[in-house]
This record gives structure tokens, C-alpha cells and sequence, in this order.
């Protein structure tokens, strides 16, 4: 299987010129991008990916993310990701950005998408290494649930009043 390869950044997020190879210990100081990227449908339920067992928190629900390859900018990796992990296909402008989180060694980029029509769960294609079952949620709901990535909980909490606008 071919190793991803990010592009490094400083502490400031510029470009360092440099590559960096999924797995292998980054460099001191240096940084990549992350996206996530909260789905809704035409109703407003947000639509929640649960993690592949083999994966950390296995089996807790989240919304679609994962790091941007070397030379996309992040728009481009928020939707090379939702056609990997649920065979959406969006256009790069259909993505409102939200805010960006500096945490640990990566930039993390929010985008909300709001499809324009329902979500036929049955008509998505999932990532068989990464997704393995899809649900749609009222908002309210989620942030109750016990089955939740910690961490997508606390930045619904944090920064919702920017996701859902």
C-alpha cells in the first residue's frame, strides 16, 4: 500500500518545502494539515461516520476527516476525502469554511457541506479500511450520544454555533 505523503509546515502554517511520510515521526517544530468536514442533509441532520475497528477510537462516530496530501490545498483534501470515505462528490466552493484548530502537530481545517438533497444512506460507498456504517442525526442528538470521538464532540461544542450557521 502506498504511504501518504503530507507537505510540512512551521509554526506559522507556511509551506517548509519539505514531505513528510505518513507513519514516520515528524520532524521537531514542523506541522501538517488535517480537515474535517461536518456533512448535513437538506433536513439538517448531520450525517456521522463510524470508525473502522482497526482504527483509534474504533468503533465511535465522527465526521469525515483525514490529513491533506502533499501538494492539495485543504478544500481539495476535504473533498478527495468525502468521495474516499462515503462516495460524496462535491465541488471545492459547495464547502463552507469554518475556522482552523492548531493542535499538537496539525493545522485542522472545519468545513460544513449542507446537500441540497436528502442523503440516501444506502446510496453512499464506504471506505471499507476506514468507514464502516453511516447514520444521520439531529445535532442535539449527537452531542448527547455516549458513542462520540471525544474530541469531534468537544469542537461540536466549541465551534457548532459556526457549524451550524
Amino acid at each position: 500500500m502506498k504511504r501518504e505523503m503530507w507537505d510540512l509546515l512551521d509554526e506559522n502554517r507556511q509551506l517548509l518545502g519539505r514531505t513528510h511520510f505518513r507513519g514516520d515521526e515528524l520532524e521537531p517544530h514542523t506541522f501538517h494539515t488535517v480537515i474535517e468536514v461536518f456533512t448535513f442533509d437538506s433536513d439538517g441532520r448531520l450525517l456521522l461516520s463510524k470508525r473502522h475497528p482497526d482504527k483509534t477510537y474504533p468503533l465511535l462516530w465522527e465526521g469525515t476527516g483525514g490529513s491533506i496530501l502533499a501538494g492539495e490545498t485543504s478544500r481539495q483534501g476535504a473533498v478527495r476525502e468525502l468521495k474516499e470515505e462515503l462516495g460524496l462528490c462535491v465541488l471545492p466552493e459547495q464547502l463552507r469554511f469554518v475556522t482552523t484548530i492548531k493542535r499538537g502537530t496539525y493545522f485542522l481545517d472545519l468545513y460544513c457541506y449542507v446537500c441540497e438533497n436528502p442523503i440516501d444512506l444506502g446510496q453512499l460507498t464506504l471506505q471499507a479500511d476506514e468507514v464502516i456504517d453511516v447514520r444521520l442525526q439531529e445535532w442535539e442528538a449527537v452531542l448527547g450520544s455516549e458513542d462520540l470521538v471525544p474530541s469531534v464532540r468537544e469542537r461540536m461544542i466549541q465551534y457548532g454555533h459556526l457549524i451550524r450557521t
